[in-house]
Formats: C-alpha cells, structure tokens, sequence
C-alpha cells in the first residue's frame, strides 16, 4: 500500500527492526519524495525474511508517522535494556539505537518543560549507556562512530557524556561514579536552554553582552535541575563547574583548581575537545591530534593538566 502521509513521519534507524517481531505502530518505507510504502503493518508479526526483497539503500532508514512518536520512543525505553543483553544483536546496532534514544531524550528536555519524568528518563539513558559501554570492550569504538561531527548543542551534549563515561571507565571509576559522571555530562549544557536562541546559534564571534548572557548558562543548567527536583549537590556542582578554570580565569564564579570538582574538570576537558573536534557554520573540525596540541598550548593555565595527560592515553587506546 502506497500513501502520502501529510501530516508527516520521522525516520529512524532500521535496526528497531531487530529488537521486536511485532509494533504497536505502522512502520513505512521511503519510495520517492514524500510517498511512502508499509513496510510492517501495526499488530503484524515482522518477518526478517521479507527485508531480503529490499535494497540496502531501500531500507537505509524506515519511517514511523508523527501521531506515533510517543509509542515508539516508549518502545525503545522499554526495550533496550533487554537489547544491550542479547549478544546476537551486534554492537553497531545497539549503538545506534542508544544514540537515537539519546537524541530522542535530550531534545525533549530543550524543547519542553523538564519534569521528575523527564529527569528519570536521563537516569535509564545513563545507566543503559553505562552497561552498553561495560559490555563489551568494542563498545566504545560503537559509540563514537554514531558521535556527531557536526555541532548542535542537544548531540554535543550526549557525546560529551559518551566521551566522559567512557573516560571514566579508562580512569577505573565506581559504576555509582559513572552514572553521577555521565549524568552531568549529558545535562551540562541544559541551562541554555533559557538564552536567546539567536544568541545560541549565531554565526561568529559573540559581543561582550552576548557573551555575558552565556556564562550564564551553568548556573541557569544548575538551577532548572534543582526546581526540577535534583537534590544531588555534587551533580549541581558539576554542572554549574564546567567552565571553571584552574587559574581563576573560568565562570561563574572564578574558582581555582582546588575548589573545582574532579568530575567537572573531566567534562570540561571533554567539553572542549568534542567542541574543537566538531563543525559549526563558521568552522571547520580540528582533527583530534591538532585539539588535543591547542588545549596544551592555549588552554594549560585552565585545563587540569593532569587528567588531559590522562585523556590522550585514553583516546590513544580507541
């Protein structure tokens, strides 16, 4: 059955096809323009057989139509625990789904209110993302080849918790430690959420106002957790620490070394890489070994020169 959808789909990556044999929803299959063709019918048992009629640029991605967004994201919390468990699932795949996951999360809590359930949602990404990562000593190279090479601040925010979980796994952390790590890393940047979108996306260097208006966003990303009933005052540290710099030059509040927390000197450093190693409008992505050279020229006086040492032996291993 062929149709135009008009009030829209979204894609996703086909690998959802792996994790279940029946949906809740119609999943469809681009054929050209905005023409669609059912590829799984909703309530219809899936056979994997059937993919074999396709082309593999066919099924690049399958489509799900709008009004079934919440099923399927619901769908997709529900079951990937459960597809991080099953090891005839290859990790490629489960990559892919938890960055989709993640996406999927994040966006939401920029674009809408941040609710208890929003908040725990980022705790089932986390603890998934950490198990993921734990599995398997290939699943960290999985993770970075679906990170973004291009900038926003909703994909930076879930690789600068990929970076820093897996950075924290190099660094022998506690698992308790990993999920308060990568919990911080994912919602460091929340706060700008409550500045100017132009501000935010603008193309080249900022005014002194403008730029003004930014440093505010650690402790704007502090306070929306704790109104939102975050009582973790080592993760609001973190978050609200992340652009602190170890000689007092850093904000808000111009702390030093031993006042900044170890975690937020840890996803600073993953902050700044991922920024540097990724494309904005207006530049083009270092290349790793060029980043990690300018954050020891430029940025030492700031930059906890300790764990950087410790985070080139961690990116040497990947």
């Amino acid at each position: 059955m062929e149709a135009k959808l008009r009030e829209g789909v979204f894609s996703v990556p086909k690998s959802i096809l792996e994790f279940s044999d029946r949906f809740d929803y119609t999943i469809y299959r681009k054929v050209e323009n905005r023409k669609f063709r059912v590829l799984v019918d909703k309530d219809t048992v899936y056979n994997k057989a059937q993919c074999t009629f396709y082309s593999e640029e066919e099924l690049k991605k399958v489509f799900i139509h709008v009004k079934d967004k919440m099923k399927y994201q619901n769908d997709m919390q529900e079951h990937i625990s459960s597809i991080i468990d099953d090891e005839s699932i290859c990790l490629n795949v489960k990559a892919n789904l938890l960055n989709d996951i993640a996406k999927e999360t994040i966006n939401t809590l920029f674009k809408a209110e941040i609710t208890v359930e929003s908040l725990e949602k980022v705790d089932n990404l986390i603890t998934n993302s950490i198990n993921f990562i734990l599995s398997d000593e290939s699943a960290m190279r999985s993770m970075l080849k679906v990170a973004s090479y291009d900038y926003y601040t909703s994909t930076h925010c879930i690789d600068v918790s990929t970076y820093a979980i897996a950075f924290g796994k190099y660094l022998n952390l506690s698992n308790t430690e990993l999920k308060l790590l990568g919990k911080a890393a994912l919602l460091h940047d929340i706060g700008k959420k409550d500045i100017n979108k132009d501000i935010i996306c603008k193309n080249g260097k900022l005014t002194y106002d403008e730029f003004e208006e930014v440093k505010n966003h650690p402790t704007y990303s502090a306070q929306i957790l704790r109104e939102c009933g975050e009582y973790d005052e080592r993760l609001l540290n973190i978050v609200e620490q992340h652009h602190e710099k170890c000689d007092g030059t850093g904000y808000p509040r111009g702390l030093k070394k031993n006042e900044i927390d170890d975690f937020a000197k840890i996803v600073a450093i993953c902050d700044i890489f991922h920024a540097l190693t990724t494309r904005r409008t207006y530049k083009n992505e270092m290349d790793k070994s060029e980043a990690i050279m300018l954050m020891y020229e430029t940025m030492s006086s700031g930059i906890c020169l300790d764990y950087l040492r410790k985070f080139v032996k961690f990116l040497n291993s990947y």
